[in-house]
């Protein structure tokens, strides 16, 4: 009985060391960025997917719901330059870089932080 019960620990020890390791995650797919970046179709599914549950009415600025997020956005050119990612608050805080890291739990892919860029480099419209 004794012996049967070693070998049911060594049996469980080494099924727990050989079971704890950690994978890294999947890449996120790819965004293809369209010619014409779309705010409603393209961008404010991003902000629904990731920001709106600390972006919105009542939370931490600016409020990124559908309703109010392309003005809480561009107005007095606070979060976004239009024609100048690069100068733009909403960038620098996608890429960790001079501003409040944006989302703070998981750095964007490149290519979602690209779409972003290209939506703004465009002249950030309302479209």
């Amino acid at each position: 009985m004794k012996k049967i019960f070693q070998y049911l620990m060594m049996l469980t020890v080494s099924l727990m060391a050989t079971s704890c390791y950690y994978d890294e995650m999947p890449p996120e797919p790819e965004i293809p960025i369209p010619d014409v970046v779309s705010y409603s179709k393209d961008i404010q599914p991003l902000w629904n997917q990731d920001c709106i549950s600390c972006h919105s009415p009542g939370t931490a600025a600016p409020d990124l719901t559908s309703a109010n997020s392309y003005l809480a956005l561009t107005k007095n050119n606070k979060y976004v330059i239009p024609g100048n990612a690069a100068g733009s608050v909403l960038h620098k805080s996608l890429i960790w870089d001079g501003a409040m890291p944006m989302p703070t739990i998981v750095k964007w892919s490149d290519s979602k932080i690209a779409l972003v860029d290209k939506w703004i480099n465009d002249g950030a419209l309302n479209n």
